[in-house]
């Protein structure tokens, strides 16, 4: 069977690696055919070959949201999770509409157009997050506005286009879980994990003891309403006062998942491959406790690889890209013996990939 892949990042990268195992050959299609998941895919190509991609493929899934449109329509009918699916996580606003429709727990927002942000800001106290409709990830498009001059800025970005103005959420911590599910309805649901970012890009992850049974009803729900055949992430926002919001969703593999790789029997990328295909879904239970640090901005050259493998049931995936500021250029997963064991390996790794980085 050959699987098609719509992005090379490293998400499709990492689902490549895990699906060689299950005997798969997989082709790519990405605008730029160096990238992670095209050197290492039986075959790649770029955009203005989608047709060629297409007839190659018995089924086609995604690694990131910002594909074009006319490239969907003419992958529609292959691909999983669904187009429609994609599409209402291609737009922020419609993607926070469709949850605050179906009543689950979301922040206060509204929808602002270029002209009425000043308007629209008014409806919450200072400060608000404004995010820009499309095309916003790791914190680009997303501004933190604490006073009402800098709208301009916001403005100026994006002349076009419609924004999410949304209430600022003083949480307590944000957690992600990522649920599995198959074409027989058939679903599972790894453990939570506790999520740190900083300046909108996840910066570590780990797993913790605490179950969140609420956050798990959640994602079940929405994996059956959206009718997924693959993965679902959910991020929450766990406020002060004890609640569970939603901050986003993302149907596809997704960065707080990476763990699983070293963490869980089954990783979600082998799990998003078992899905699509019929095969039978992979145990989501965690083997040990771990957690998974990004590297932001560095060169290979640049880190010190020595330190970071000394670290006992550390892991290092280096995605071979082109070093650009703030990029996401590799992480380091850890396994420990305990919570604790984890967490003090992730603040050594902290010091060591971070200690002279400017992110």
């Amino acid at each position: 069977m050959r699987i098609g892949i719509l992005g090379g990042g490293q998400l499709g990268w990492m689902t490549i690696l895990e699906g060689r195992k299950l005997g798969f050959e997989f082709l790519v299609l990405d605008k730029s055919t160096s990238s992670p998941a095209c050197k290492i895919s039986d075959l790649c190509f770029d955009y203005e070959k989608v047709d060629e991609f297409v007839k190659l493929c018995d089924v086609i899934t995604y690694e990131f949201e910002h594909i074009p449109d006319e490239v969907l329509e003419k992958t529609s009918y292959l691909t999983l999770p669904s187009v429609e699916v994609l599409k209402l996580k291609k737009s922020k606003v419609e993607e926070k509409v469709f949850l605050r429709k179906r009543g689950y727990p979301v922040p206060n927002f509204t929808v602002a157009t270029n002209e009425d942000l000043e308007r629209a800001a008014d409806m919450f106290e200072l400060p608000v997050v404004v995010k820009s409709e499309s095309l916003g990830y790791d914190g680009k498009g997303q501004y933190l506005i604490k006073e009402k001059g800098k709208l301009k800025d916001v403005k100026s970005n994006h002349p076009q286009g419609r924004f999410l103005v949304e209430e600022f959420v003083d949480f307590d911590f944000e957690l992600s879980i990522i649920g599995v599910r198959n074409a027989k309805g058939e679903a599972l649901i790894y453990p939570p994990t506790i999520n740190h970012h900083e300046e909108g890009i996840l910066i570590y992850n780990k797993s913790t003891d605490l179950a969140f049974p609420e956050a798990k009803e959640i994602t079940k729900s929405l994996i059956e309403e959206l009718n997924i055949v693959g993965l679902l992430c959910v991020e929450f926002f766990y406020t002060k006062d004890g609640k569970l919001l939603i901050n986003e969703i993302a149907p596809r593999a997704h960065n707080t998942g990476h763990y699983t790789l070293d963490g869980s029997y089954t990783s979600q990328f082998e799990n998003l491959i078992r899905a699509i295909t019929g095969l039978p879904l992979g145990s989501t239970k965690l083997k040990s406790p771990s957690g998974m640090i990004n590297i932001i901005g560095k060169s290979y050259e640049e880190m010190d690889i020595r330190k970071v493998l000394s670290v006992d049931g550390a892991k290092l995936y280096w995605y071979g890209k082109e070093k650009r500021y703030r990029r996401k250029m590799g992480h380091v997963n850890v396994v420990g013996s305990s919570q604790e064991d984890v967490e003090r390996k992730l603040e050594y790794l902290y010091d060591v990939l971070f200690e002279s980085l400017k992110c």
